[in-house]
């Protein structure tokens, strides 16, 4: 797959208290006030959600998403919480053909956090960072439980951004792969050692030059990797071609470069769910899985394509977003302790949320006609919108009590 270079905007971080409007407002309802009461969404939350402990899925969740082709989790970043959801939803989903998670992360990763899920096998002794322990331990021990037909792949879906490595981390983990694989006799597919040095007119030299010999050199390096291998490679160097152009243009103009990433994502997502018909379970920030504009620059997300726009996922997407109603920090995680009652009006739903069900986690469909046809206060980083909130989401769940752990 040949991944161009696009256009997107980025989301700013808004760390201050202000009131919102969402583009999906109804025609002319201009006000800057929700139209539902703390009353009404207590009797609405009360009605359709569903407390649970946060060690085990109910099963009316699993139900109501097993029949999509895409679950799509619009998470808060490194909650522990969170990632123990994951594990446990795809343990659920595994049931009902579910095979793979695609998570935010930059693409050059998606090789070595798939081969450890499935026991490293490219590279055994291999020693994981904590980031890979505290995520996906408990999937590659569910995947060792699994026949090979029966595995969950976690596969990558983000630009090789700098602020996760950039062309110094890709070189690492191209050079790594192709360790792993083996040389192939006369056949000489490597990356200059000063590579992540270079301008970005040379890395895109160079790319270009890498490419154009994979293409050259395809029959006998797949003989010789195998197809699977071979388009893995392919796949790097054109992600990281875009991801050069992404790298520049962030440095003058950041809205573009993030339209440009997210456009990348939509293409690598639609590219594995179509290698995966059966279930596909997506984790990224709440701003990209939101169905229609609310958080962030005005475009399209994530979510606003796969239920909308994607011939892949063909409007067969379940949305969740996923918030806490308070947030400690575990030893080495950065942020401040969080309450969402300190920043929430009296009728603003996760607020009304944790208060009905104070230290428990809550599952809340959002297909009442209360949040399909009326506007009601969202809390999003501590700022406040007004939405008909089906519009951004099929479904929240909050956690009572979250920890946020160190990004590395």
């Amino acid at each position: 797959m040949k991944v161009g270079s696009l256009a997107s905007l980025r989301h700013g971080s808004k760390k201050v208290l202000v009131v919102g409007l969402a583009a999906a407002l109804v025609a002319g309802a201009c006000s800057q006030s929700a139209d539902v009461t703390a009353d009404q969404l207590e009797d609405a939350i009360q009605r359709q959600g569903l407390a649970f402990d946060s060690g085990s899925i109910p099963p009316e969740l699993v139900l109501q998403l097993a029949d999509h082709r895409v679950v799509l989790l619009g998470e808060t970043h490194h909650l522990r919480e969170h990632w123990e959801f994951v594990a446990l939803l795809m343990a659920a989903l595994h049931d009902h053909g579910f095979r793979q998670v695609l998570v935010e992360r930059p693409q050059m990763n998606d090789w070595l956090i798939d081969d450890y899920v499935l026991g490293g096998q490219l590279v055994p002794d291999w020693e994981p960072p904590p980031y890979f322990d505290r995520r996906f331990t408990a999937i590659r021990a569910l995947n060792a439980a699994l026949p090979d037909d029966e595995k969950i792949h976690v596969r990558s879906i983000d630009a090789n951004e700098d602020y996760a490595g950039g062309a110094t981390d890709f070189q690492v983990l191209f050079d790594m792969l192709l360790a792993a694989l083996g040389p192939a006799e006369g056949i000489d597919v490597t990356l200059p050692s000063d590579y992540p040095d270079l301008t970005p007119d040379r890395q895109r030299e160079t790319m270009s030059s890498l490419e154009a010999d994979l293409k050259a050199k395809q029959s006998q390096l797949v003989e010789h990797w195998g197809s699977k291998r071979f388009d893995q490679i392919a796949e790097m160097a054109s992600v990281e071609t875009t991801s050069i152009d992404i790298r520049e243009t962030r440095r003058e103009d950041d809205e573009s470069a993030a339209r440009a990433r997210e456009d990348l994502i939509k293409l690598l997502a639609d590219k594995r769910i179509s290698e995966h018909p059966s279930g596909t379970v997506i984790n990224i920030g709440a701003h990209h899985a939101q169905k229609s504009h609310l958080m962030g620059t005005d475009q399209e997300w994530m979510g606003d394509y796969l239920a909308h726009g994607s011939p892949v996922a063909d409007g067969s997407v379940f949305v969740i977003g996923f918030t806490s109603a308070r947030t400690e920090l575990e030893p080495g995680a950065g942020g401040t302790p969080f309450d969402i009652r300190d920043t929430s009006p009296d009728n603003e739903i996760l607020r009304v949320m944790a208060e009905t069900w104070p230290g428990e986690a809550v599952f809340l469909p959002l297909d009442d006609s209360l949040f399909a046809e009326r506007t009601v206060a969202y809390n999003s980083e501590e700022v406040i919108y007004v939405t008909r909130l089906h519009d951004q989401f099929d479904a929240l769940i909050q956690y009572g009590l979250s920890h946020r752990m160190p990004i590395d």
